[in-house]
């Protein structure tokens, strides 16, 4: 071969094997070191391709178990509050079961009913703040949301459902309104009532307080009070007494009169002979009706004349009998005279609350009124204080009357309460002027409308003890709620009936406030006939008040909604001894649904409950039970009637599915929903249970069986989705597991192999280097032949 110097082609071969070598060698150690067998897209492109899919895969099987474990836990969270909710309604249940035994009172079961209240609130606040990440998990908003344009539509979300608007249109035929009646108000013995029986025109509320006076049956007392006229002073015999072969008659004449009532006048001693009244002793007294007032006897003598001089106090008058041949008197004869004082008319201006009282008729015929002036401002009405309370001002009137048979004189008094009123221009305390009648009942007779409560023989039990000595409390519960009434032994029939109506129009919300009412009525007629005392002549035949002395209680609602129920001491509920004497009937309604855009119909249904089931996918729908009616007070039947409005009322529902979508694969489309149905107390239809009654708690029974039903339910679908979720995380699990394998085939480093090439190239690497150095040397040869 040539020797060459200037160009070692030996040298830059191996220079060129010991390359290639590095460069192997150092793509081995890159590979030993990371492990992998692709570290650049160079390594292989295809492979670096699908093993970069396959690691989004990886990391997205990852992420999606960790998403169905967070949805684990969501559910889980929603089931714990589920497990409490099933144990507080086992032990509802519980109390309605206990509280459905007889053996209870009225008051055990309104104990029962606290405890049933704090468990339902505490249903409520479950609902309401079981929570995960602050998403609401019980009262709904998981699975829709919803909205409604009136107010007397309520959505309940019970599953998965169907997005959209729908107009629901209402068709109703109206039901009837609870009504109860409570036993016969009679009068205690010693007890006497009196109460207006008539239309009455002034602003006397009611008479109290009656005392002594003898019972009227339909020989009524008429009362006028008038004002602006003059009062004449006068003193008039009204009723007479002789005993048998008696014979007399007086004249009357008055010098001074100062007060306003009567003068009891009696024959102490005989008449000598007929026609001779001289020296026959009276004696006489004086009864001051506005004071109650009643004087000491005072005496006299008649003279020859017939004349008996009065020098009582407040009055200074003459009496004369009549002195013919046939004429005497016996000891025991009476005389009874009213007396009035003069009051000028300009004194007696109802515009500053005065006026003057009239009493006329009675059992006793009298013919000649009783009349008593009130000349001091506000003397019968106070000045209106514009509170939202009515104040009444205590008038209290003293009477006398004679019994014509025997003499007896009976002094009585009761108590007018005249209304607080203003005149609507100055603001002055005004009377009202008018007249009505009035009646006096005795021991067993049907109390009135001023009968105080402890004068009602129902409230005295058996032992002779009443039970109005201590403040009673009566619970009313209505409508999901519950108000005491306190009822004292001092109220009268009148106050009981205010308190009631308040307590079922303002406590309660079950008077006519949210409906329409008809041409001709108002919500205020309606209210004011809620609870209705049937007086002693108000009774109305083939009506709900048809039996007098009875207390008629009624609500504005209809059906089950229109129930009351009452619990208080066992002695005042047994004195009260409620009465259904109409059963609440639910109105039928006719829902149609429809595309609240298109109009094209989701479906009909004619609901008797008032809850719309089926028709809206996962919805129902609760209305109220006044929708499309309107109530009117007939005054004939002494009744709400229910009517309906004449045109189809219309709500629209808006409703939102807000489903919970859980991203369980890696890719797009690769999830499931997940909701829990509404479990507040409405929707598991223990909003208004109660269990003051034994009818009432048999039934609690019922609602407390399904609203398990319906908690076990929910907890089984809940159970369901975190068995499905646990397949799921399962499932990913292993996808995870086989994805990771694929991926480590493609990009992982096989140690032997990549050992081997590495151990070869290193052997190569060693080669080159020692030929290269053998190359490098063969220059050396040629310079060997030079120096020769």
């Amino acid at each position: 071969m040539a020797l060459e110097i200037y160009t070692n082609n030996y040298s830059i071969t191996a220079q060129r094997y010991l390359n290639l070598a590095n460069a192997g060698l150092a793509k081995n150690i890159e590979r030993l070191s990371s492990g992998l067998r692709i570290n650049h897209a160079a390594d292989d492109a295809s492979g670096l391709a699908i093993s970069e899919k396959m690691r989004a895969q990886i990391r997205g099987i990852k992420r999606a178990t960790l998403n169905s474990q967070d949805a684990i836990s969501y559910l889980q969270t929603a089931e714990g509050g589920m497990s409490t909710m099933t144990d507080i309604i086992q032990r509802m249940r519980e109390l309605a079961v206990q509280a459905g035994n007889g053996t209870y009172t009225t008051n055990d079961r309104r104990e029962l009913q606290k405890e049933i209240d704090q468990l339902k609130a505490e249903i409520d606040r479950q609902a309401a703040s079981t929570e995960f990440n602050t998403k609401k998990l019980l009262n709904g908003d998981s699975t829709a949301l919803w909205s409604a344009d009136k107010p007397y539509i309520n959505a309940i979300i019970r599953s998965e459902v169907a997005e959209g608007n729908y107009r629901l249109d209402f068709s109703v035929r109206p039901g009837q309104n609870n009504v109860y009646k409570t036993d016969i108000m009679t009068l205690n013995k010693d007890a006497i009532g009196a109460g207006i029986v008539s239309a009455n025109t002034t602003n006397v509320g009611q008479i109290v307080d009656p005392k002594g006076l003898n019972p009227t049956h339909t020989a009524y007392y008429t009362i006028g009070v008038e004002a602006d006229a003059n009062v004449t002073a006068a003193f008039n015999a009204i009723q007479v007494y002789k005993q048998a072969s008696s014979n007399w008659n007086t004249t009357q004449a008055i010098t001074n009169i100062g007060f306003d009532g009567f003068v009891e006048m009696e024959f102490t001693t005989s008449s000598a002979g007929a026609g001779d009244f001289a020296g026959i002793g009276v004696r006489y007294r004086t009864i001051d009706a506005s004071t109650g007032a009643i004087s000491q006897w005072y005496t006299a003598t008649s003279t020859a004349a017939g004349v008996v001089a009065i020098a009582a106090p407040n009055i200074s008058a003459t009496v004369t009998f009549d002195v013919n041949a046939l004429g005497n008197a016996q000891g025991g004869d009476k005389i009874l005279f009213t007396a009035n004082r003069a009051v000028l008319g300009a004194n007696l201006a109802a515009a500053d609350g005065r006026g003057v009282i009239k009493i006329s008729d009675g059992p006793n015929e009298l013919a000649t009124p009783i009349t008593i002036s009130y000349d001091v401002d506000e003397g019968l009405t106070k000045k209106d204080n514009g509170d939202q309370y009515v104040d009444y001002n205590d008038v209290k009137i003293t009477i006398a009357d004679m019994d014509a048979t025997n003499g007896t004189i009976n002094i009585g008094s009761m108590v007018f309460q005249f209304k607080e009123n203003s005149d609507a221009l100055t603001g002055d305390p005004l009377t009202v002027t008018g007249a009505f009648q009035l009646m006096v009942n005795g021991a067993g007779e049907a109390a009135t409308t001023g009968t105080r409560l402890k004068d009602i023989a129902r409230f005295t039990n058996a032992d002779g003890r009443n039970i109005l000595d201590n403040v009673q409390e009566l619970t009313v519960f209505g409508n999901g709620k519950q108000t005491i009434v306190y009822v004292e032994g001092n109220d009268t029939i009148a106050d009981l009936e205010r308190k009631l109506t308040k307590a079922i129009v303002e406590d309660l919300g079950m008077g006519a406030d949210n409906g329409v009412v008809s041409a001709g009525g108002s919500f205020t007629m309606i209210n004011g006939n809620l609870v209705n005392y049937v007086g002693p002549t108000g009774a109305t035949l083939n009506s709900n008040e048809a039996l007098a002395g009875t207390f008629v209680i009624q609500t504005g609602l209809l059906g089950d909604d229109s129930r009351l129920t009452f619990t208080g001491d066992q002695g005042l509920i047994d004195a009260l001894s409620l009465a259904t004497i109409q059963q609440g009937e639910n109105s039928t309604i006719k829902v149609t649904v429809r595309d609240a855009h298109t109009g094209d119909l989701v479906g009909s249904e004619i609901v008797g409950d008032g809850v719309l089931r089926g028709i809206i996918k996962g919805v129902e729908v609760e209305i109220d039970s006044k929708v499309g009616i309107y109530e009117r007070w007939d005054a004939i039947s002494r009744k709400i009637v229910y009517r309906t409005t004449g045109k189809d009322d219309t709500a629209y529902l808006h409703v939102v599915d807000n489903r919970t979508d859980v991203q369980v694969g890696a890719n797009k489309g690769q999830s499931m929903d997940i909701s829990v149905t509404q479990l507040d107390c409405r929707a598991l239809g223990i909003l208004n249970m109660s269990v003051v009654d034994p009818e009432l708690a048999q039934k609690g029974i019922t609602l407390m069986d399904r609203a398990l039903e319906r908690i076990s339910s929910a907890r089984a679908s809940v159970g369901a989705q975190i068995n499905r979720l646990e397949y799921t995380i399962s499932g990913l699990q292993t996808a995870y597991e086989n994805m990771v394998a694929s991926e480590s085939r493609i990009r992982d480093l096989d140690y032997a192999e990549e050992t081997a090439l590495f151990t070869r190239n290193q052997i190569l690497v060693n080669a080159a280097v020692s030929m290269l150095s053998q190359a490098n040397r063969l220059p050396e040869v040629a310079l060997e032949l030079i120096r020769g």
